[in-house]
């Protein structure tokens, strides 16, 4: 079946509180698509970075067009997470071999496959802050993996957390927020120090505790 990707223009009425979209431009892929993820490179132009079952679509987003500039192939699986960092595209997902994937962007028109580290080979999801990737959702290691991204191209692994298995996390500085999506409990990690992660609360009742955000005044 296809899977059809929407490029909305959205044109938001504060006053009442209404919103009107308009269709575009579209992009179909010929088999099912998952996460998306954006980029903007250093002349402002906009990019989307579509997960699909066999790899990732990066697609250059224009006012009145979608352009797929490249495909990175990648393992069988109806799930892959997407982050950036500087000019790198990050791409996790659930094949058991698929690593971590890191694509160059230093040429937007040209986006490169340039290693795939091999320090998992499954998870679920990503999350990038502060230089630091933090992986969750694989079996291999532990349940959430810390890696320094100095070297964008070649992260270094440098601490675990192995309490239980973080389904998504949020960051408010030092303070990591982790779902427990099977016990229903959230997490409360201090990061101060990337190499030594450790709990310092956690509080349960939150059935299948998905995913989280810390609002912008900090509660």
């Amino acid at each position: 079946y296809k899977i059809v990707i929407f490029f909305l223009l959205i044109n938001a009425i504060i006053a009442d509180e209404a919103y009107n979209t308009e269709l575009v431009s579209q992009l179909i892929y010929n088999e099912s698509v998952n996460d998306c993820w954006g980029y903007t490179s250093e002349d402002g132009i906009e990019y989307a970075i579509i997960g699909t079952e066999t790899g990732t679509s990066i697609v250059e987003v224009n006012s009145d067009s979608l352009i797929e500039k490249s495909f990175i192939l990648g393992g069988q699986s109806i799930w892959r997470d997407i982050k950036t960092w500087g000019s790198y595209i990050y791409i996790g997902t659930e094949n058991n071999s698929g690593g971590i994937q890191i694509v160059s962007m230093q040429d937007p028109n040209n986006p490169q496959l340039v290693n795939t580290i091999d320090v998992v080979g499954n998870s679920h999801n990503l999350m990038i802050r502060d230089g630091y990737l933090y992986i969750m959702g694989s079996s291999d290691i532990a349940y959430l993996i810390i890696l320094s991204l100095d070297d964008p191209e070649n992260p270094e692994q440098i601490g675990l957390w192995n309490e239980e298995y973080l389904h998504d996390i949020c960051i408010d500085n030092t303070i990591l927020y982790g779902c427990g999506i099977y016990s229903g409990a959230m997490f409360a990690i201090d990061i101060s120090d990337p190499y030594n992660p450790h709990t310092i609360n956690y509080w349960d009742g939150v059935p299948s505790a998905h995913a989280c955000w810390v609002s912008e005044n900090g509660e």
